[in-house]
C-alpha cells in the first residue's frame, strides 16, 4: 500500500515539474555589449513586473528561459533604459540580434510573428516622432509666427499624425484576432498623446476588445484589457452627456475681469471671437513652470490663427509674479488679484488644483477642462479651423 502512495506521490510531483518546465525561450546577441545586465519585464495593461535578469556572455550573447501559460508582452530592457518589445507563445523560441547603444531603434526578432508585429509598430512610430522632431527643429527659431508660417506648420503637422494614424488603424484592422493590436491601442506620440486618442477612437479599442475576448479568453492580459476597454467605453458616453449638459448650461455669469502686471483690468468675455484657454497657475508650483514651456510652444504656433490664453495667476507678491512672467517670457494675458491664497475667480471656477483650466470656443462657451500638451493641440486643430 505504501509503495502504491509513494509512487502516485512521485507521478505528481514529476507531471507537476513538467508541466512548469520553461516552454519559452528567448536568446540571441548583442553587439557592444560585455557583461552588461539585461532584464526583462512583463507587461501588464496597468504595471510592469519583473521576471529576471542575466549578464551579457563576452561574445555577447544572453539566454533567457521561462515558463507562461498565456502569450504576453515583455520588455527586454537594457542598463540604458532601451527597450526592445516582444510578445511570445508558450512554445516559442525568439531569437534577438542587436547593438546594445541602439538597442530600441535596431534590432532583429525571428521565431515570434508576433514580436515581429511590434518592432513594426515601434519602427513606425519612431519615424513619426522623428519627423516631427525636424518640424519642431523647422520652427523652433521662429519665436513670432506669422499666420502663414502657423497654417504651415499645422498642416504639415497633421499630415504626419494622420500617416501614424492611417498605419495603426490599418494595423488594427489586419490583426484583430492578435494581442498586438491591444499594443497599437495604447502607442503614444508624446507623452500622454495617444496615436488614437481621439473620444471617437474608442470604436476600435471595442472592436479590438470583442474579437481578442474571444480568441484569448483567458488570457490574464487580455482580460485586463477588455476590462478596461469596457470601462473606457462607458467613460465615452458619461462624456458625451457630460458635454451636453455643458452646452446647456449658461455661461454668461463665469466672467473674470482682472488686472494684467500693468494694472489694466482685462475681461475674459472680451476675447470672444478667439479660442481661449482660461488657465489657473502659480510661480510657486513645480507643474505649473513646467507646464509654461509646453504651453509656449503651443500658444507660439496657433496665436495667429485666433488662440489666446488669459493666465490666472495665484500670487500674493506682485514683485515674484512679474519676476516670472519675464523669466519665462510668458507673452500671454497675465492678470492675478495677488489676494492668495484667497481667490473668487478661482472660486467661481470651481478650481482646487494647480495647474487647471478651461477651454472656451469662439462663441464664449467651456468645450472641455484641464486639456494640455497634445491633447490641447487637438482641440485647437478642430476649433481654430
Amino acid at each position: 500500500m505504501k509503495r502504491i502512495i509513494y509512487y502516485l506521490l512521485f507521478t505528481s510531483l514529476l507531471i507537476s515539474s513538467c508541466s512548469e518546465r520553461p516552454n519559452i525561450k528567448i536568446e540571441g546577441s548583442i553587439h557592444g555589449a560585455e557583461k552588461n545586465l539585461l532584464y526583462l519585464d512583463f507587461l501588464n495593461i496597468n504595471k510592469t513586473e519583473i521576471v529576471d535578469s542575466v549578464k551579457i556572455k563576452k561574445d555577447g550573447s544572453f539566454k533567457f528561459s521561462f515558463y507562461s501559460e498565456y502569450p504576453g508582452i515583455y520588455l527586454l530592457r537594457n542598463e540604458l533604459g532601451q527597450i526592445v518589445n516582444l510578445l511570445p507563445y508558450p512554445g516559442d523560441n525568439l531569437t534577438i540580434e542587436a547593438d546594445y547603444t541602439k538597442f530600441s531603434s535596431s534590432y532583429s526578432v525571428s521565431g515570434s510573428n508576433e514580436s515581429e508585429y511590434l518592432r513594426q509598430l515601434v519602427e513606425k512610430l519612431g519615424d513619426t516622432r522623428g519627423k516631427l522632431d525636424e518640424l519642431d527643429n523647422d520652427y523652433e527659431t521662429l519665436t513670432n509666427l506669422t499666420e502663414a508660417q502657423a497654417s504651415e506648420y499645422i498642416v504639415r503637422y497633421k499630415e504626419i499624425i494622420k500617416e501614424q494614424r492611417d498605419f495603426s488603424i490599418h494595423f488594427i484592422i489586419e490583426h484583430l484576432s492578435s494581442i498586438s493590436s491591444i499594443y497599437a491601442l495604447y502607442q503614444e506620440i508624446a507623452d500622454g498623446q495617444f496615436v488614437l486618442g481621439e473620444n471617437y477612437d474608442i470604436q476600435y479599442m471595442k472592436i479590438v476588445a470583442d474579437s481578442v475576448s474571444k480568441y484569448f479568453p483567458k488570457v490574464p492580459f487580455v482580460e485586463s484589457f477588455v476590462i478596461n476597454a469596457r470601462e473606457s467605453e462607458q467613460q465615452y458616453y458619461n462624456l458625451k452627456g457630460l458635454e451636453e449638459k455643458l452646452k446647456e448650461a449658461e455661461t454668461k455669469d463665469l466672467d473674470l475681469n482682472l488686472p494684467d502686471q500693468n494694472g489694466n483690468e482685462i475681461k475674459l468675455s472680451s476675447l470672444k471671437g478667439k479660442v481661449v484657454l482660461l488657465y489657473f497657475w502659480s510661480s510657486k508650483s513645480i507643474d505649473c513652470l513646467n507646464l509654461n514651456i509646453s504651453l509656449q510652444k503651443i500658444y507660439n504656433i496657433n496665436k495667429a490663427l485666433g488662440f489666446e490664453i488669459y493666465a490666472v495667476a495665484m500670487e500674493d507678491d506682485k514683485d515674484k509674479w512679474m519676476q516670472s512672467i519675464k523669466f519665462d517670457e510668458l507673452n500671454w494675458i497675465n492678470v492675478s488679484e495677488l489676494t492668495y491664497p484667497e481667490s473668487e475667480a478661482a472660486h467661481k471656477f470651481n478650481v482646487t488644483e494647480l495647474p487647471s483650466s478651461y477651454l472656451f470656443n469662439r462663441e464664449g462657451e467651456i468645450v472641455a477642462r484641464n486639456i494640455f500638451g497634445g491633447e490641447l493641440q487637438k482641440w485647437l486643430d478642430n476649433l481654430l479651423n
